[in-house]
């Protein structure tokens, strides 16, 4: 701690100070001692102790900084070195745009043998923010609010963090979830049938015949004689038998008077034709550094009797989940699919147990885990 900037100076303040036990032998001439007291040589007195500190400070008061690390702000040799250091963000957005971590202790290629050395506090000043990106869908990863402060390690000598929170520090919120697919559908559509699709046929009991002694026509099909009749006009082309209209083909031979044609047909028929059911809205975004939370979109349409897709779920505020997409409309020949979940809220502070919390009178939105 910061020693006092009046009255009492004593000894055993000043070796506190500098991490020793208070009783230790003390002597102004010291050279850590005349370091803290930031008289290399001459003279020196207890006055000119007041408001020195044995700490490395560091404050941040511009500039918004992203996906950042705390080592970044001190040299190699400090950052190892047993002193002890304080990051104070005094009015400045520490933030991400991605899945990152807004703000970590170092990089995970370093690992702990590469974390801080002595005493790390971080501290957040009142109008200083930390802050998770917010979940965006579709991307599954992404769809999850970011972290804001990942506490990735402890210090190299199993040290953790000492945070002092005046400010704020959240996790971005999750993204919502898709809507679901609507149910499907399905419609009766009266269509002519053709038989045979293509051509006609003649034989094997299938077939037109012309006998112009009574001016005959039989109509055959299918080995079944459907039609006899006589005094007919052979410029008839076709007959309506049994909800089928029978059709005079191509000719195909014929013996004495008599006249042989090919023969198709057509005739109504109701077919179910299927539809799809709508696709669901898109999830809305969650809040997070530089972006609004999102409402879900609407669900699209589906075909002929099929159902509407489910709107997406609205995304998260900071450090919630987003909304579960709603489920699609039934159709009438299906119902319609769940949503898919809302994103994961971030976490506030990811890796708690590598921190002290010293003081909150700020306020922390997330998870802390």
């Amino acid at each position: 701690m910061t020693l006092p900037l009046s009255g009492m100076m004593t000894a055993a303040m000043i070796n506190a100070e500098l991490g020793r036990a208070s009783n230790a032998h003390f002597s102004l001439n010291d050279p850590a001692v005349r370091a803290l007291a930031e008289k290399p040589s001459g003279k020196i007195m207890f006055s000119d102790f007041y408001g020195k500190a044995n700490e490395l400070v560091v404050k941040v008061t511009s500039a918004t900084q992203y996906n950042t690390l705390i080592k970044s702000f001190f040299t190699p040799d400090d950052w190892a070195s047993d002193k002890a250091k304080r990051l104070i963000i005094s009015g400045v957005d520490f933030g991400s745009m991605s899945g990152a971590a807004a703000l970590a202790i170092t990089d995970a290629t370093s690992g702990q043998a590469g974390s801080f050395g002595g005493k790390l506090t971080l501290e957040i000043e009142a109008g200083a923010f930390i802050s998770g990106s917010g979940g965006k869908w579709p991307v599954a990863s992404a769809g999850n609010g970011g972290i804001a402060l990942h506490a990735n390690f402890k210090g190299r000598n199993g040290n953790n963090l000492q945070l002092i929170n005046k400010g704020i520090i959240r996790g971005g919120g999750g993204s919502g979830g898709q809507g679901g697919k609507g149910g499907g559908g399905t419609y009766a559509q009266n269509v002519t049938v053709r038989e045979p699709t293509e051509g006609d046929l003649r034989g094997n009991g299938y077939g037109w015949t012309w006998v112009n002694n009574f001016s005959r026509v039989i109509i055959s099909w299918g080995g079944q004689e459907l039609l006899r009749w006589d005094n007919q006009s052979f410029s008839t082309m076709f007959y309506d038998i049994n909800g089928a209209r029978y059709y005079r083909g191509t000719p195909d031979g014929g013996v004495s008077g008599t006249s042989f044609f090919k023969i198709y047909r057509t005739f109504e028929q109701n077919q179910n034709v299927y539809t799809d059911g709508g696709t669901g809205g898109a999830g809305g975004t969650g809040q997070g550094f530089n972006l609004a939370s999102g409402i879900g979109a609407s669900g699209n349409a589906g075909g002929m009797n099929a159902g509407r897709g489910g709107n997406g779920g609205h995304g998260g505020m900071w450090g919630n989940s987003g909304a579960n997409g709603d489920a699609g409309i039934n159709g009438n020949n299906g119902n319609g699919l769940v949503g898919s979940s809302g994103g994961i809220g971030g976490a506030a502070i990811d890796s708690i147990a590598n921190v002290d919390i010293v003081e909150n009178s700020g306020q922390i939105n997330g998870r802390q885990e």
